[in-house]
């Protein structure tokens, strides 16, 4: 049977920041699709997106993409329209992104400002450390950013001891060291912990029912039509590593996206079944190690800080085991036919979007024996003035 606690103040606002590979996905997935039943119990769960990741990179100022290739950042009135929806709700509001778990203390003060340290709660998710290691490995092979597994351990996971971090993985991975920066800026119980078990998939949307007061299912019963995330085999990571490398020197981040974020790798995740036996990616003994050493001071540190824990913390000591290193030589050809399948999907999907586009805007556009010829005359006129106009720019700026 579920931990049974009392729901939140009537007009709360539950800020979810993750962080990320704690199950995220899968519940903002849930949570837009409830939306609707939520807003019938009095509960609103802003906007009409499954997450609020452009609202939260507004706030940060983080745009997506690579750091010499990056899409334009949300413009901050995202994150403002966001905080005024959220404060002038009559009942609880709901916020979910990952990317908030990425705020600095600047952040952190301004969410609490805009949102009101009274109605703000903060609900963080903490899981062992190693398993996290593992899945953001993954995910950054996902976005082009990455090496093989043991270069990203070297450079990303490993650390002498357990302590505090300014950047990277560690500053927002380490659940502990997220309610620690919570706690200055709000009551310990304001912020909620919820300790992923692994074994369990109800954890996670049965604690958003309780802490938002809504009916069991609501959440939980939700179809989500978000696309699975779930963890890639050890061939399937091999196939995506060798396909960056060579593809990624020839491609935009906005090609890259398409054709490989949200065709091939979307294509893996969602559409293909591995074989139960196919060889799953798995960590050397020293990181195992490392991530025992993390969840112990995790432990330590979460059932001294005073806030509202929500599962077991031993949950966090439930890794993984160190196992021989996968060596792959050789991949399915179902699994390098459902790579490709995904980016040729991808495209003519796109292609075909341009193609309605461009349609759309030549029926749009009058046909030239339509225009009066008052007004075409005058446009003509007014074209030739501009252009006369630059032909005679004496300061040497090119027209």
């Amino acid at each position: 049977m579920p931990e049974q606690f009392p729901a939140l103040d009537p007009n709360a606002i539950l800020l979810h920041v993750g962080p990320h590979k704690t199950g995220t996905t899968a519940i903002q997935g849930m949570l837009g699709e409830a939306r609707p039943a939520l807003a019938e119990h009095g509960v609103l769960y802003p906007g009409k997106r499954s997450n609020h990741h452009d609202e939260a990179r507004a706030l940060l100022g983080r745009a997506s993409g690579w750091a010499a290739d990056q899409d334009e950042l949300p413009p901050v009135h995202r994150w403002n329209k966001l905080a005024r929806a959220a404060q002038r709700a009559p009942g609880r509001v709901v916020i979910s992104s990952e990317f908030f778990g990425l705020a600095h203390d600047e952040h952190r003060a301004t969410m609490v400002e805009q949102l009101g340290a009274d109605r703000l709660h903060v609900l963080v998710a903490a899981r062992n450390p190693g398993a996290i290691a593992l899945s953001t490995w993954q995910q950054v092979l996902r976005d082009g950013k990455g090496a093989g597994l043991d270069d990203w351990l070297q450079r990303s996971f490993k650390r002498e001891a357990p302590g505090p971090a300014t950047a990277g993985f560690w500053w927002w991975a380490d659940a502990a060291k997220q309610v620690e920066r919570w706690a200055r800026v709000l009551p310990a119980d304001h912020i909620h912990v919820v300790v992923i078990d692994e074994a369990d998939r109800t954890l996670l949307p049965t604690t958003f029912e309780q802490l938002l007061g809504v009916p069991a299912g609501v959440i939980a019963g939700a179809t989500s039509r978000s696309h699975s995330n779930r963890s890639l085999t050890a061939p399937e990571a091999e196939l995506l590593r060798a396909v960056v490398a060579i593809a990624r020197p020839e491609l935009t981040w906005k090609q890259f996206s398409l054709l490989l974020r949200f065709g091939y790798s979307r294509r893996l995740v969602s559409s293909r079944t591995p074989a139960a036996d196919e060889p799953r990616m798995t960590l050397p003994a020293w990181a195992v190690e490392q991530a025992d050493r993390e969840a112990e001071a995790m432990v330590e540190q979460l059932g001294a800080s005073g806030v509202h824990l929500i599962g077991d913390l031993a949950h966090l000591r439930q890794g993984r085991t160190a196992t021989e290193p996968v060596t792959v030589d050789a991949v399915p050809v179902e699994l390098a036919a459902e790579g490709v399948t995904g980016v040729a999907v991808a495209a003519a999907r796109r292609i075909e979007a341009l193609e309605q586009q461009l349609e759309q805007l030549r029926a749009s556009r009058p046909a030239i024996d339509d225009i009066p010829t008052r007004d075409l005359a005058a446009h003509l006129r007014r074209r030739a003035l501009r252009r006369a106009r630059r032909g005679g720019r004496t300061d040497g700026r090119r027209p």
